[in-house]
Order: structure tokens, then sequence, then C-alpha cells
């Protein structure tokens, strides 16, 4: 078998493989046998037909069919194997010529996308700062004030409507000639007025009026607003005050910690509470930001010429997870395009440089771990699975345990992530 090699642009290689006929005919007698054992003809019991009759059956186009389920991927591999060459995807093949006559080879080209060559400046310059994390008092109260808002109960009242009522509304917009707009009525909705959940405007006009009165007001959308038909338009809104609501005050004591926790505890030891529970949060979002602060800095000193194969794989496994979170939000995926004004094929050019940057990126990134041997030990991975397991309720942990025992893939990935742990301090200071 002769094998020629052509460099490509985008990191691809074409072989060019020549398999000669004598090998050839020895790949169609396996397809033969094969064929044979598989195939159903009266008279005869699969394995022992004659050739002849399995050819005849087959014909021309069926056999050459079969041999090549055996000549390309085994000849193909043999190439790859031997020229040591780092595939990262499926080959594009191209037969360029069949065997005609006795003593023909079989020639055929295979296009494939290889791992390209890292071009990377000096990483070991890049020395990224930890920010502190502390915590504004301020955000303790507002949080405290938030959940004390949440278990917040409400009784009528017979008044004008005021900043931080509970109001039930019906409403419906219309446009400039008094024709209903489609998806701008509610019956009923409630709103927490001061809340800012509703356009700009319309929780303003609320306030003032009574249960039981109807207002009419006019409104313009913001030229920003989610919805593209309404940016910029004007709407006059009729609106009727069904029910309004005044909050119960509450007082931040032991009580009313004790009910809404299920814990006694004092006010300072919940605002304690409050405060590690915020720092948690900030600190996963400081790390978060720390990291992709470091994986930013490797972008900028990182070159390679990326096949289209893994910029391709890498768009549609954005657009998997983004159907993904529709499908968790409840929105068909349909649905989300139409909110968003966009053809799939207009999301798949919008996330291409995107797609190229988290390649490019990753890429860094994995020659940085081999480039400072940030070798993860089995004893290091056994660690972190017995930290992971900890986690877990006690009659959980076998079935953890086991997950991790059986799936190598699981391994693996967990292997990487605390070798990129290990690069993320190697790049701080």
């Amino acid at each position: 078998m002769k094998v020629d090699i052509k460099k490509l642009p985008k990191s691809e290689v074409q072989l060019t493989i020549t398999v000669p006929y004598e090998d050839y005919k020895k790949w169609e007698k396996k397809a033969l046998e094969e064929v044979n054992k598989e195939m159903k003809i009266a008279g005869f019991r699969p394995g022992h037909i004659p050739e002849g009759v399995v050819r005849e059956k087959l014909g021309e186009e069926g056999l050459k069919s079969a041999t090549l389920d055996f000549v390309l991927p085994q000849t193909y591999a043999k190439a790859v194997m031997d020229n040591k060459i780092d595939v990262i995807a499926q080959p594009k093949v191209d037969i360029k010529s069949h065997i005609k006559k006795e003593g023909d080879d079989f020639v055929y080209c295979a296009i494939v996308a290889i791992m390209p060559e890292i071009k990377m400046g000096d990483y070991k310059k890049i020395k990224i700062a930890r920010k502190p994390v502390t915590v504004d008092p301020r955000r303790v109260d507002e949080t405290i004030q938030l959940i004390m808002d949440r278990h917040a109960q409400w009784k009528d009242v017979d008044r004008k409507a005021q900043k931080g009522d509970r109001a039930e509304v019906d409403f419906e917009g219309f446009d400039e000639e008094g024709k209903a707009i489609p998806n701008t009525a509610s019956k009923n909705h409630p709103i927490i007025l001061g809340s800012n959940t509703m356009v700009p405007g319309f929780e303003e006009a609320i306030v003032g009026i009574g249960k039981g009165e109807t207002k009419e007001f006019e409104l313009k959308f913001p030229k920003d607003y989610h919805a593209k038909a309404m940016q910029g338009k004007k709407v006059k809104f009729k609106l009727t005050l069904n029910r309004l609501e005044e909050k119960i005050e509450q007082k931040l004591d032991e009580a009313w910690i004790e009910k809404v926790t299920g814990k006694k505890q004092s006010v300072d030891d919940f605002k304690k509470l409050v405060e590690d529970d915020l720092k948690s949060e900030l600190t996963i979002k400081a790390n978060q930001e720390h990291d992709s602060a470091v994986v930013a800095e490797v972008l900028k000193i990182t070159k390679a010429d990326i096949p289209e194969a893994l910029i391709g794989q890498e768009i549609n496994f954005m657009l998997e997870d983004q159907k993904a979170r529709a499908k968790h939000q409840g929105i068909a995926w349909e649905e989300y395009l139409k909110h968003i004004n966009k053809t799939e094929e207009d999301f798949l050019k919008d996330h291409r440089k995107g797609a190229e940057e988290r390649v490019l990126a990753r890429l860094g990134v994995q020659h940085i771990i081999r480039d400072s041997n940030l070798h993860i030990s089995d004893e290091e991975l056994s660690q972190k699975i017995e930290a992971l397991i900890a986690h877990y309720p006690e009659e959980q942990q076998s079935k953890v345990r086991e997950h991790y025992e059986n799936d190598k893939e699981a391994k693996t990935h967990l292997r990487h992530n605390l070798a990129a742990d290990k690069l993320i301090d190697l790049l701080t200071k």
C-alpha cells in the first residue's frame, strides 16, 4: 500500500492511498465471506453458499460496496497509524480509481483535519492577581430585605395606590389608530408598584388611582426593548385596578427568623449567615471571572490554523447548549428564534467568531498543560473523587463512587478539570 501525504490549509492533510490489486482482492474475498454468513438462499446453509452464487446475488455494484466497507476503514486506519497522523475528525473520501481489470490498483483520497500546530508566546509572563472578595454591609441589609419581602404578608386596602403596594390590574394596549395590539393584554395581572418589572412608566401610571377605577395613558417603549416589534413603539393603554394590597409590617427578630428558617438563632447570627452565603456566592463569581481573565490572556498569545471541523463541532455544541437552555425555560426552539428575530443559520453565523475563540483558547490551555507537565497523579484524582463523594448524602455515596469507578469519560473529564486548576494557579500571582 502506498500513501502520499499533502498538507492543506486550515490544518488539513490529503492522503492519497493506493491499494494494490492483490490487497484489494484479499479484502474482496473477506467481504464475500462475511456476506456469505448473512445471506439467505433456499437450499444453502448460511456460510456455505458457493462463492459464484454469492457474487451473482450481490451483483457488481453490491460486491464493490461490500468490499469498500472493508477496504476503506482498514487501509485508512493503517495509513494514519503508520504515518502518525493526529486526526481529529472523520475523513472526506473521494475515490479516484476503481479496479476495472486484473492488475489495476484501487486509489482514493482522504482529506482529514489534524491537530493544528500551536504557536504560543511566553505564557510564563502571564500573572493575573486574584481580586479580594468583600461583602458590603449594605448588601447584607438589602439581601435580608429581599428575604423579608419574599415572606411578606399582604392585606387589602381601600385607598389610592402607592409605591410599594401590590396591585392586580386588567390592561390592554392599542396603537395610534385605536386598534388592539397583540400580546399587550392581561387580566388580573399582579404587579408590585416600584418593582420596575413592567415597561418604564407603566407602574407609575397606576400610582394615584383607586380600586375599580379605569385609566388611559400613553407610553413609548424603549428602543432596546426585548421584543423587536415593540421597540420605540407608542402604545395607548387602558387599565383597570381590580385589587390593591399593602404589605403588613414585619420585624426582624428571633421569632421571625425561626418562622422563616425553622431554626432558633439571634439576629446577629442570622446576619452572619447571610453574609457568609453572600461571600460564598461572590467568591464563586470572582473565581469564574479570574479564570476567564487568565484564559483571555492565554488566548492573546495563542495562534493556530484551526481546522473547520473543530470550529463546526464547537458551533454545534453551542447550538445544542442554547436549545437545551430554551427547553429548560419551557420555550420551543422555533419560538426562541422568533423571539430574537433570527434563523438557525443566523445563529450559527453569529456564533462562529465565539466558537473560534473558544477552540483556540482550549488549544492554548492544553498546550500549556503539556508544556508545563501539569500532570494529575492517580492519587490526586482519587483524593478529588473522595472529596466530591463526601458532599453527597451517605445513602448516595456508593452510587457516586461506582459512577467514577466505571465511567472512564467522567474520570478523564475530572482529570482535565484538575489540570486546568493547576494551570490557573500557575498563571496567578
